[in-house]
């Protein structure tokens, strides 16, 4: 008998009970011959729907397994703490490689993925990219990435026509310099006297359309770090990038595009700047650095932009991905749960639909060629989808997130956050904000994983 997926809700802030609701009638367990796993997750919508879809298939083709989706829409690592807690492992887990993955590998609670890819002569290894693994150390795969998206410019041609301004490249190795992308963002920028900032007569207090929109967190810093040569932390793992010269450089960089050149909004002026798809409907920004999973919605609104390679700060043009990682957890159940994982990793069209709606990017290898990518590229997609977005993951120009391999980095970022707040509100300069908590930061160093 066909069983369908049900996706469960895990709820309350101690019992955390499981309901499974089919039609709105509790879902009796499956025949004691089957496996029952259970593989959490936190997405909702489109996103859920797609999981549910890949545990259907998975299902439909191993008939000795059964795979259950458990949607943790909130306080998701709280839950999943709680359920270990109370000796209810799920057998495999969506996590935030910042917070729980490596800790719980270091506890022996997440399995090493390596070690069971080893032992599996079917498994295609082909399909495994270096840039996607998740790695406690040289020999401990904690997991590996799912759902890829990496960090770009958007942008608005109808302005970039309109003001005579020639249009970013699309190709990395075509990358602005960042004096050609400042001097473009001052002519993109406009006052309400229809002045430009180049202008002498231009009011910056009086802004009509902005000529960029910064990211203000850690992936949207990282480009321009990895671009001057430097990293999240020192090369030698014991102080933090941003306190080096090249990291000063780039916060500093950043900060004068709002308060050197006016071209990019205040904190106050971010307050009432529409979402990124009503910015660029009503041209009010003419470029912004964004993450890649803003297609999905800007191709669902219908709006017209495209997209480009973000501007270089040094000499090497660079991006940086984002993405979870699906991790193993050493369960009873733990050889039925990496035929699951190992499924995910594998199994090429698996996330198709995710794929066609902007949202991610592939992180199985055998779905980057030109014969697959192209059946995910829908006419929705914007003209330079595939120089701007694909290409990077591919040439290695999209950098493995610091997440992936820099030890305690939340509490280096709760360090670091607060500081850069006080650059944005153009209280201080970089030099003078990274100052102020480089000893704090440094002191939460702890090096690297992957070593």
């Amino acid at each position: 008998m066909k069983r369908k997926v049900i996706s469960c809700v895990l709820a309350g802030a101690s019992a955390f009970s499981l309901v499974c609701i089919n039609g709105g009638n509790l879902v009796a367990k499956a025949d004691g011959d089957v496996t029952e796993i259970r593989f959490t997750e936190w997405d909702g919508g489109d996103t859920l729907a797609v999981y549910e879809e890949i545990a259907e298939k998975f299902n439909e083709s191993h008939p000795d397994i059964h795979v259950t989706v458990m949607n943790v829409p909130d306080e998701y690592d709280t839950k999943i703490t709680a359920m270990i807690a109370g000796n209810d492992i799920p057998e495999v887990c969506m996590m935030n490689s910042d917070t729980l993955l490596f800790p719980l590998a270091e506890q022996g609670i997440v399995a090493n993925l390596q070690e069971y890819i080893d032992k599996d002569e079917s498994f295609d290894t082909e399909c495994v990219g270096d840039q996607f693994k998740y790695m406690l150390n040289e020999d401990y795969m904690a997991g590996y990435g799912i759902g890829s998206e990496n960090i770009c410019m958007f942008y608005n041609p109808s302005l970039f026509e309109q003001y005579g301004v020639e249009e970013p490249p699309a190709k990395y190795a075509d990358a602005w310099d960042w004096d050609t992308f400042v001097k473009n963002a001052q002519q993109l920028t406009i006052d309400k006297n229809g002045k430009n900032a180049l202008d002498p007569d231009f009011d910056p207090e009086n802004i009509d359309v902005y000529g960029v929109n910064i990211s203000k967190w850690w992936a949207g810093y990282m480009p321009f770090l990895f671009s001057e040569g430097g990293d999240y932390l020192t090369e030698d793992g014991t102080s933090i990038g941003y306190a080096t010269d090249e990291g000063k450089d780039v916060l500093q960089k950043l900060a004068d595009l709002i308060y050197v050149y006016h071209v990019a909004p205040t904190p106050t002026a971010s307050e009432t700047m529409p979402g990124l798809s009503e910015a660029l409907a009503t041209n009010k920004v003419a470029m912004s650095f964004d993450g890649q999973w803003s297609n999905a919605g800007l191709m669902s609104d219908g709006v017209e932009y495209n997209v480009a390679a973000l501007p270089r700060m040094g000499e090497t043009p660079a991006t940086v991905a984002t993405y979870g990682a699906i991790a193993l957890m050493n369960s009873e159940k733990i050889d039925a749960a990496f035929e699951f994982v190992k499924y995910i990793m594998t199994e090429v069209g698996a996330c198709e639909p995710l794929f066609k709606s902007g949202l991610w990017l592939p992180t199985n290898m055998k779905e980057y060629n030109d014969d697959y990518i192209k059946t995910i590229i829908t006419e929705n997609h914007p003209a330079n989808y595939y120089d701007s977005i694909v290409t990077p993951m591919m040439d290695g120009t999209a950098r493995t997130p610091i997440t992936a391999y820099v030890k305690n980095f939340n509490k280096i970022n709760d360090v670091i956050s607060p500081a850069l707040d006080d650059l944005w509100s153009g209280e201080k300069t970089a030099d003078e904000a990274i100052s102020s908590i480089e000893a704090d930061a440094n002191a939460q160093v702890q090096g690297f994983y992957g070593k």
